[in-house]
């Protein structure tokens, strides 16, 4: 057997789920960090500081976009070279993609750090906070080159697999963004001092990137050289990613850094804290994807149909999991809301929860498209279509924020996360002519439907529990019979076979 089929086959059975646990386990650890430390954060820094720091977490996390698409590139480029047994060109590659990435971000360092003030000053924070604010901002800027680089590197580790490595680092990065804020406010009540110790921490994680690629390759930390040529195959695919990476975010990001120039740093709060963990649910279908991405690199041009069946179940087994977190959070969201973080948070977020927790269904459906154009190398498929819906939602946002607030900036999020979901697997069907219809769609369409506007109406606690309990017992065998193939149905029984056998 060659050896390129062995690295393909590395990639499928029991590797696709341990992978995809590790990276279940790397997001999974620090929500719960977050669930559990985020009232005390609230409580210690207040309401407006703790929404310049929401602010911050969003901007932290928004620096891993100026890799300008390498480190998705390098996952690919790299894992092709190591499926055709040509590592020794690996290290060219590394470096070449590394020392760009450093010199772009720096230089984009240097120009946000110039024009800081003014971008303090969009936002609606108190006079008696601006400084603070402004310093905290100033701090940001000087991890731009850390994070971004960071994306770089672990896209390479991504290559070759090492799923357990990165999040054990993951890991550790994400119960400090959490925890690390709780041990300065101990010490010092200062959101400059909270940020410093994220900056300080990115470096450690960039240093443990950076070694466990040295152990990965050997070749990678002896040959330090810059080569263009080795360059291009990640450049060529890295263009479209780049631009997805920088029209993503604003889409991703305008609903939170709108309301805090429109509204106040307090409705950030209200909005953002909600925000903060329902769309902790992307981290499920962000792991199996992630996972699936170099399967859909290599077998796209060697085994379409392959790449054809794997999105069909993995569209189906992301909705089977993601739907009914999303209808219970939905149905209980007061509750669930006033339980966290006490009654004004629950008057002022459920709707804000509910419409969010929708739309983060319609999100996590659109990951597998947008993931298997990227790996059929076809990334200019997704980034079109966000090129396109980024005026209109930027309008959209506008306005509704303007008339209704955070409310209808959760509203327009929902909207806006069901047309796009829409789009994308319009485009599939063009493409890629998979079907995803049949006579049975309306149903599951009305099942849909029914579970989530009937939650708007409830009141009674009692009547929640009741509705929720008919709707789950539909849905099993609803999903059964009108969603899984023959096929997955074995799958599924063989496996609940296994699990009482060893029980």
């Amino acid at each position: 057997m060659k050896k390129s089929e062995n690295h393909f086959q590395s990639y499928t059975g029991k590797s696709i789920a341990k992978n995809t646990l590790f990276n279940l386990l790397g997001y999974g650890v620090p929500l719960l960090f977050a669930i559990v430390i985020i009232p005390f954060l609230v409580k210690g820094l207040g309401d407006e500081r703790f929404g310049i720091l929401n602010l911050a977490w969003i901007v932290i996390g928004y620096f891993s976009f100026f890799d300008f698409g390498i480190g998705r590139g390098l996952t690919k480029v790299i894992s092709e070279k190591i499926g055709i047994n040509r590592r020794e060109e690996i290290p060219d590659i590394f470096w070449t993609s590394l020392f760009l990435m450093l010199a772009v971000s720096s230089i984009v360092a240097v120009l946000i750090s110039l024009n800081m003030a003014s971008i303090v000053d969009l936002f609606k924070i108190s006079p008696d906070l601006k400084t603070e604010a402004l310093l905290t901002f100033y701090a940001l800027a000087f991890a731009i080159p850390v994070v971004s680089t960071t994306a770089g590197l672990r896209g390479v580790l991504e290559a070759y697999q090492k799923f357990r490595n990165i999040n054990y680092i993951r890991i550790f990065l994400g119960v400090f963004t959490f925890l690390g804020p709780l041990l300065v406010l101990a010490v010092i009540d200062s959101l400059f001092w909270i940020v410093i110790l994220m900056v300080i921490v990115r470096i450690f994680v960039w240093i443990l990137y950076l070694l466990q690629c040295f152990k990965i390759n050997v070749h990678i930390k002896n040959q330090v050289r810059f080569n263009y040529d080795s360059f291009r195959p990640v450049i060529k695919f890295s263009i479209w990613i780049t631009l997805a990476n920088i029209v993503g975010p604003i889409i991703a990001y305008s609903d939170r850094f709108l309301i805090g120039a429109l509204v106040s740093a307090v409705a950030i709060t209200y909005y953002a804290t909600p925000y903060q963990v329902i769309t902790k649910l992307l981290l499920i279908p962000g792991s199996f994807i992630t996972v699936l991405f170099p399967i859909f690199s290599s077998s796209s041009s060697t085994n379409p149909e392959l790449t054809k069946k794997l999105f069909v179940k993995s569209a189906k087994t992301v909705f089977v999991i993601i739907y009914p977190a999303v209808f219970i959070i939905l149905t209980f969201a007061f509750e669930l809301m006033d339980i966290w973080l006490g009654s004004s948070f629950a008057e002022n977020s459920t709707l804000v929860l509910q419409f969010l927790s929708i739309g983060i269904l319609m999100n996590s459906i659109s990951v597998v498209p947008n993931y298997f154009f990227q790996g059929t190398g076809k990334p200019k498929v997704p980034t079109l279509i966000n090129l396109i819906e980024l005026p209109f939602y930027i309008v959209a946002m506008l306005i509704s924020i303007n008339k209704f607030g955070i409310i209808g900036a959760a509203f327009t999020y929902m909207v806006a996360a069901a047309i796009d979901a829409f789009i994308m697997y319009i485009m599939v069907y063009k493409i890629a002519s998979l079907k995803f219809w049949s006579k049975y769609t309306p149903i599951l369409v009305l099942f849909i439907l029914i579970s989530f506007i009937i939650p708007f109406l409830f009141l009674a606690f009692y009547l929640k529990i009741v509705f929720a309990l008919v709707m789950i017992s539909v849905f099993i065998p609803v999903v059964w019979n009108y969603l899984l193939s023959s096929e997955e149905k074995v799958l599924v029984v063989s496996k609940i076979k296994l699990i009482f056998n060893k029980i």
